[in-house]
């Protein structure tokens, strides 16, 4: 496979609280986006990557293709635990959270693993789908109590139903991918979607010509150019190998 990623701090923020982990011998690319006072949120989302990654690492040679999706869910599970015993560990991390992607390629296919408001997108033959869905409030206001868009309180995207090291009770969504050759996977916090929509995020990947850096920097580039008003991280994952099976 190729890969290719790049976090930036923005134009406002004074520090980075995102946090990139991706080991392709491993076919393993983590993205957390970070939240909480007094260095938290830098501290949350280093410490769920790490966690993470290294409960994979350790396991993932004797685990079968059918026993991944709950491997995935009990790395979150071990992040989450970790940021906990962090947090009451350190007075000043109380509260501290994050985001949390994990994305496994092993064998042709794909397992997306997801918590939060950082999304996991899939383009195909040119075209951009969304394969996550955000835990957030706005989400949850338009699906269960049907609220219209335009009736959503301003801040509903920027309130989570659900962190890393926060939620009392912690559900991740796992996607199975379908992969092809010519896909292309992206990963991202919020500081590249709050800034460009994904017309703008499809239209870019597709000038790049299959240039995974080249890629990545310009989506990093073009979220700074409008404002760059928080992180911006990204990963670009292209799998090789045509993939003969779904992910079971």
């Amino acid at each position: 496979m190729q890969a290719a990623w790049q976090s930036d701090i923005g134009r406002v923020r004074q520090n980075n609280e995102d946090c990139i982990l991706a080991s392709e011998e491993y076919g393993l690319f983590l993205l957390a986006d970070g939240m909480g006072g007094h260095e938290g949120g830098e501290v949350a989302s280093a410490l769920a990557v790490s966690t993470a990654f290294a409960y994979l690492q350790e396991r993932l040679a004797q685990t079968g293709s059918m026993q991944l999706p709950r491997l995935l869910a009990e790395a979150v599970a071990a992040a989450h635990s970790a940021i906990l015993g962090r947090a009451a560990a350190d007075p000043a991390l109380t509260g501290m959270g994050t985001t949390l992607e994990i994305l496994l390629v092993r064998e042709g296919k794909g397992l997306l693993c997801h918590v939060g408001d950082s999304r996991g997108y899939l383009l195909r033959a040119g075209r951009l789908r969304q394969v996550t869905r955000d835990d957030n409030l706005a989400r949850y206001l338009m699906e269960v109590e049907h609220l219209p868009k335009e009736k959503l309180p301003p801040a509903a995207e920027h309130i989570l139903t659900q962190a890393v090291g926060v939620s009392e009770e912690l559900i991740p969504e796992l996607y199975p991918l379908v992969l092809r050759p010519g896909d292309l996977i992206l990963l991202c916090s919020d500081g590249l979607t709050g800034m460009l929509d994904n017309e703008k995020i499809e239209k870019l990947l597709r000038q790049s010509r299959g240039d995974l850096v080249r890629a990545a920097a310009a989506l990093v580039a073009e979220a700074n150019a409008r404002g760059g008003f928080d992180n911006i991280s990204v990963v670009l994952v292209a799998p090789e190998t045509p993939p003969p099976l779904l992910l079971a």
